[in-house]
């Protein structure tokens, strides 16, 4: 699978519960019986895909009766939104990133969220984006300056600036494609480690981005591909310092790996639970998705995997060790940069295509020279 978080990058905006479409209620009532049918969603696979399984389908499957129908393959954006045109969508409830939601918005490919279900005030608890009337935020994870310690010893990476400064911090590096659009967070970085401001990143600035780019290039022994390969490349010893997901770095840190990260300046990102228009089990998917976001379930998902959860109210239900490990603990979001995902999915001036088909048009120009 050649990108594991299934590509590119829509903000969300707070909406109270008088403007939604659908009411909110007391919620918290979701049936249950021997026979009461199934959902069916994509499986992440890996480690995603396991937690998932054991913090929220399986509880709810024996709470609920519905069986949750894994179904594996890379998600096809193009294939699920035909499937949606011809009245046959091949799944219930998917969790399309940003550019992809806007792309199913865009195509009124999905149903309104029914916060009926929900008990009351846990639409409130979702952040720090919010949820939206047809979208809801299922999970946070951060690209993160990573470095061998085998290699760089005390020494420690505080900036993607330090990232570019192979004098202090030798070594190769690597970072993701920008192939990927915003999937990689490989232009924030660029313009980051050039000395822009979290605050004035967007718009992005290309001409710098190229430019703090052509200085790394060098140094760039290639672009990772899959969320494995910066480890892999670390612990291998081809590169010394790489940009990567934080959940990867944990992970290998706890098998006893010598990497590590710093959360200054680590980039934000976020998927999204939303119901495809004409699922044929659109009622199911409603209760599992008001099933996910109650903070038992958030909370499990986040001891399972060191993702952040969609739901703040999760944070109360977890030790401070591992709130330690997730990227919008409050001591870890303070120093963060979230993607603009609503500047990357916009029309680029002066064009017909969107920012993000702007940048990857540049990318590909650049990386062929």
């Amino acid at each position: 699978m050649k990108h594991p978080r299934k590509t590119a990058l829509g903000t969300f905006l707070a909406v109270s519960c008088l403007l939604t479409s659908v009411a909110c209620g007391s919620g918290g009532d979701l049936g249950g019986g021997s026979s009461a049918g199934q959902v069916v969603v994509p499986d992440p696979g890996g480690d995603l895909g396991k937690a998932m399984k054991q913090a929220f389908f399986d509880p709810f499957e024996k709470q609920t009766g519905i069986d949750v129908v894994l179904s594996s393959g890379e998600f096809d954006a193009a294939v699920v939104l035909a499937g949606v045109k011809a009245g046959a969508p091949a799944f219930d409830l998917v969790n399309p990133n940003g550019a992809v939601l806007k792309r199913f918005r865009d195509s009124a490919a999905l149903e309104p969220v029914d916060y009926s279900l929900w008990k009351d005030g846990l639409r409130d608890k979702i952040g720090p984006a919010k949820a939206a009337d047809d979208a809801v935020p299922a999970y946070y994870i951060s690209v993160v300056p990573s470095w061998s310690t085998g290699k760089l010893g005390d020494q420690a990476l505080t900036s993607w600036a330090d990232f570019w400064n192979v004098e202090k911090f030798p070594g190769k590096r690597t970072l993701a494609p920008g192939s990927w659009g915003a999937g990689g967070a490989t232009f924030e970085i660029a313009a980051l480690a050039d000395g822009v401001a979290p605050e004035d990143l967007y718009p992005l600035d290309y001409d710098r981005v190229f430019a703090s780019l052509d200085r790394l290039k060098p140094n760039l022994v290639k672009f990772w591909e899959t969320g494995a390969e910066p480890i892999q490349l670390l612990t291998g010893g081809q590169v010394t310092v790489a940009s990567a997901w934080n959940g990867r770095v944990a992970g290998a840190r706890d098998k006893g790996t010598p990497v590590t990260s710093t959360w200054n300046q680590s980039i934000l990102q976020y998927d999204n639970w939303a119901i495809l228009k004409g699922a044929k089990n659109a009622a199911n998917a409603q209760k599992l998705l008001a099933f996910m976001m109650e903070p038992e379930p958030q909370a499990e998902f986040a001891k399972a995997i060191p993702y952040s959860p969609a739901s703040q109210a999760a944070f109360d239900l977890l030790p401070d060790d591992r709130k330690a490990l997730l990227p919008t603990s409050p001591q870890n979001v303070a120093s963060a940069v979230t993607q603009d995902y609503e500047w990357w999915t916009a029309a680029a001036p002066g064009t017909d295509k969107s920012n993000e088909e702007v940048a990857i048009e540049r990318w590909q120009a650049w990386a062929s020279k």
